[in-house]
């Protein structure tokens, strides 16, 4: 058998499973013949078939340039071959070198299943190659033999991308789909820095208890490997779920009102003003088949267990994970105790070979040649590991901090360390130390041999929530004996004994403790008395960065300014816990809400704005601090809509003119005028918009002077003086291009497509439309997604192209209930109206308008131009063949109708 660095080779039958239940005779057959065809390529070519499962071949080379040769030989044999009687036989295969660690005939490691997690993203007939098995292969390709490179793809394994090449040759075909890699799925898995070893029967029984219940909960002491866990079984399931699944953390949490809130800004729910986001969240998934992974959920269990139920009881196609110390004690729950690490019972004369087949001594010879790269599992020092192992309660967490000891300690040492530490904490007694204490063991003997500036700077970063950057470290957790430009090589020594874990992924690395190391930072932090200074200071620091993102905002586009700022989220939330809830300083925590407006309402967290800033109002004096009103007055009128928006931002625009701030005033009168537009007051609109944007240019704001050249397009159009609103749109346009703004480019389409509507011009209308679609949908403001649908049905209405109106019409409902857009979802509705009366289907019309007009009145809204002239050539239609005494009978059944049950109707349209 190869070993050391080897090439690993791959095959399986695309469908095979399939073809078995349809062609049983034949199959029986077509394998063998195909069993034959790659056993030969592979041995021609000096390979070596290790395992084959089913139909599926693993073998390993010697030299890369062998394992591509017998590709390529198996393709063109299986090709030459007639399956004609089974439909066809189509083969795929994957290459990827590396290290591996053999025993009796079988390769185990990290290797081998990333070779079989690339086989699995493929296609039949497409052999693929890892990035590293490209390069090893590229200078030994013969002529006429290709690597096209298909990018880098995330794999279900979940660590770092892999770059993807495809193995190409003219005489075989190089067109196949897109690879079924994470990217074709709906997901937000955080990317995982080590590999996942040890659990591999795990998954498998986590994923069939998962096929029989709704709700699973994976039970266990902490640091044992429920979050890893989840996770894997995630990716694994993850082609069940054509909605996607989601990982909702809540480790960094401390307010149970914020579950629901944090959910629904993972699942893309937009929250509106009066409904609570549990709610939201029910409607939305209603009709969803996904998964949710709900993370650590032992401190807000009932708020955990009230979501979750919810969810269940309305949505039947939705299944929760979660994890968590205690079972969340709600009916149809299975809970499932995550057991330790497998470890041997006995570990006296143990060989290497049988050591590996534990998944804890799996584990800690992985993390200890990740930390030391001479590190080596051998006979003689297996049975030493897994006794490590073993007194360590095969605890995943506390095996990765032993291991990562190896650097300094020889293994006979650190056995012997750990074994002291153990003697003093049990005066002698294994038995005496439950699971839960020898991790806090390990983590007290992992701190206690730490430099004394190493453990203040520990305890010091346990103050962040959901990780920090090394300026913020700096800021919070120097100084008192800890020089900034020390902390640098603190935090990296620190992360070199795997007590703080450093993601390298994006602009710059973020650094991050895991969740039971940082209760131990913080609970020494409140031993020691040292808590609520370094609270205040992280408080301080992040209201510092609050105030420097609202300055950003004048100049930065809103989808870079929330990329920038939104990794911060958690950390916003626990100072603003600190200063507002805990009532330690309301005026410190009114500076953070208040200057977060943005990220509140780009960021899919309206309710959540609107609780803490209404929150941080109650606590302050308005007169002592009129800047820090004004601005929560602001924010305020941001998040909310018509007649409060329009009273918020006048007592914003009041607060402001008080202490001269021209630059605040402006803004809010921004917003009075954007409420006026909404409430039909166009002129005092206008007057309003002007006023603002002169104001907004001279305090150099040139991002707020876009925003209000858009809305003010819009007044001047509605107005009917389509020559101003020209104008103002190539203003905006002009603006836009200048600061790089995809969204406010994306609103001079917007404008323009309903100008030219107005025009008649409705081809040109889709033109600029379908523009405005593109963006949208790139940078996700799905709420906009779904107006622009709605302007286009009504655009190809008056094209006459009634499929296409209807598809879009359709789409606009499903982006508008998503997000909780009323109003849009009632646009939509009447546009569907409109093609069944074209259909001649009126009483269907008849009722979903009565819907429609109930609707608008509910909400306080005017029909915009766009909706009107769908809305008369509807009621034109209806009147033409209904009496006016069934008409009114007809709308008056559909007024009484929920927009559930309207949504429905119009969707069977």
């Amino acid at each position: 058998m190869p070993t050391g660095t080897v090439t690993f080779l791959f095959t399986d039958i695309e469908g095979s499973t399939e073809r078995w239940e349809s062609h049983r005779d034949a199959m029986a057959d077509a394998v063998k013949r195909h069993d034959a065809l790659v056993r030969n390529a592979i041995e021609s070519h000096d390979g070596y078939v290790f395992k084959t499962v089913g139909d599926a071949f693993c073998a390993t080379f010697r030299r890369v340039s062998d394992a591509v040769a017998a590709a390529l030989h198996a393709q063109r044999a299986l090709l030459k071959e007639d399956f004609s009687q089974v439909g066809g036989l189509r083969v795929r295969l994957a290459l990827h070198a590396g290290e591996a660690s053999e025993r009796d005939g079988d390769y185990f490691g990290p290797t081998v299943n990333r070779t079989a997690r690339l086989l699995a993203v493929g296609s039949g007939g497409q052999i693929l190659l890892s990035g590293v098995t490209a390069h090893l292969a590229q200078a030994e390709l013969q002529p006429q033999v290709s690597l096209s490179d298909l990018g880098t793809h995330r794999l279900k394994d979940l660590a770092q991308p892999e770059h993807v090449y495809q193995l190409c040759v003219p005489d075989l075909s190089s067109d196949f789909p897109p690879l079924h890699s994470l990217e074709a799925h709906r997901h937000n898995f955080p990317v995982q820095l080590t590999s996942f070893r040890g659990r591999e029967r795990d998954v498998e029984d986590v994923k069939s208890l998962l096929d029989g219940t709704s709700l699973l909960t994976l039970v266990g002491a902490g640091g044992i490997g429920k979050t890893r866990l989840a996770l894997q079984v995630g990716a694994e399931l993850i082609d069940r779920y054509p909605d996607g699944v989601w990982f909702v953390e809540l480790a960094s949490l401390s307010d149970p009102q914020l579950v629901a809130n944090v959910a629904a800004q993972v699942l893309n729910v937009t929250v509106s003003q009066n409904r609570s986001p549990t709610d939201a969240i029910v409607s939305v998934l209603r009709s969803k088949r996904m998964l949710i992974i709900l993370d650590n959920c032992e401190h807000l269990i009932d708020a955990a267990a009230n979501l979750a139920n919810a969810i269940l009881t309305s949505c039947p196609d939705v299944r929760v994970l979660t994890t968590s110390r205690q079972g969340l004690g709600i009916s149809g729950e299975i809970v499932h105790q995550v057991p330790p690490l497998a470890v041997p019972e006995k570990t006296q004369a143990l060989k290497l070979d049988e050591a590996l087949r534990y998944g804890a001594v799996v584990l800690f010879s992985d993390r200890a040649a990740a930390a030391d790269t001479k590190f080596a599992l051998s006979d003689d020092t297996a049975p030493i590991v897994a006794d490590i192992c073993r007194h360590l309660d095969g605890i995943a967490l506390a095996i990765e901090l032993a291991a990562a000891r190896v650097k300094v300690l020889s293994i006979p040492h650190l056995a012997e360390r750990l074994a002291e530490r153990f003697r003093v904490l049990t005066g002698g007694s294994r038995a005496a130390l439950p699971r839960q204490q020898t991790l806090r063991a390990l983590i007290d003997w992992s701190y206690d041999l730490l430099a004394d500036s190493e453990k203040t700077l520990f305890r010091r970063v346990s103050i962040f929530a959901g990780g920090w950057t090394l300026e913020s470290a700096s800021v919070v957790c120097g100084g008192d004996n800890i020089d900034k430009d020390d902390v640098p090589e603190l935090l990296a020594s620190l992360a070199e004994k795997s007590l703080v874990v450093v993601d390298t992924i994006g602009p710059k690395e973020r650094y991050r403790l895991l969740e039971s190391t940082r209760e131990y930072g913080l609970q020494l932090l409140r031993e020691k008395g040292e808590h609520n200074d370094l609270a205040r200071r992280h408080a301080e620091c992040f209201a510092a960065m609050a105030l420097d993102a609202d300055e950003a905002s004048k100049s930065k586009p809103a989808q870079p300014w929330l990329k920038q700022y939104e990794p911060e989220i958690d950390n916003f939330r626990a100072a603003l816990d600190w200063a507002i809830t805990a009532d330690n300083n309301p005026i410190t925590g009114g500076t953070i809400t208040g200057n977060l407006g943005l990220l509140w309402w780009y960021g899919g967290r309206t309710e959540e704005g609107r609780r803490w800033t209404a929150s941080a109002l109650r606590r302050i004096d308005e007169a002592q601090v009129p800047s820090v009103a004004a601005r929560l007055w602001l924010t305020l009128a941001v998040l909310n809509e018509g007649q409060r928006k329009l009273e918020d931002g006048e007592r914003a625009r009041a607060l402001y003119e008080s202490v001269g701030d021209k630059r605040g005033a402006a803004r809010a009168l921004r917003c009075v005028g954007s409420a006026l537009h909404h409430l039909a007051r166009m002129d005092e609109a206008e007057v309003a918009l002007r006023h603002a944007l002169t104001d907004l240019r001279e305090a150099g704001d040139a991002i707020e002077a876009a925003r209000c050249l858009f809305s003010l397009s819009s007044v001047t159009w509605a107005r009917g003086d389509t020559k101003s609103a020209r104008k103002l749109l190539g203003e905006t346009l002009i603006a836009a291009k200048e600061l790089g703004d995809d969204a406010a480019s994306a609103g001079y389409h917007f404008n323009l497509a309903e100008l030219e509507f107005s025009l008649e011009g409705s081809e040109e209308a889709v033109r600029h439309a379908s523009a405005a679609l593109a963006i949208y949908l790139g940078v996700k403001n799905f709420r906009l997604v779904a107006i622009v649908c709605a302007n286009l049905a009504v655009y190809r209405i008056a094209l006459g192209q009634l499929d296409e109106a209807r598809a879009d019409a359709r789409e606009a409902i499903r982006w508008a209930r998503e997000t909780q857009y009323s109003y849009c979802t009632a646009i939509a509705i009447q546009h569907l109206a409109l093609l069944l009366s074209l259909r001649s289907e009126r009483q269907r019309a008849a009722r979903l308008t009565g819907y429609v007009d109930a609707a608008y009145q509910k909400l306080g809204n005017r029909r915009e131009p766009t909706e009107e002239w769908g809305y008369q050539k509807l009621l034109s239609s209806l009147r033409e063949e209904i009496a006016s005494g069934e008409l009114e009978a007809l709308m008056a059944e559909g007024a009484e109708w929920t927009e559930d049950q309207a949504a429905e109707e119009a969707l069977k349209v």
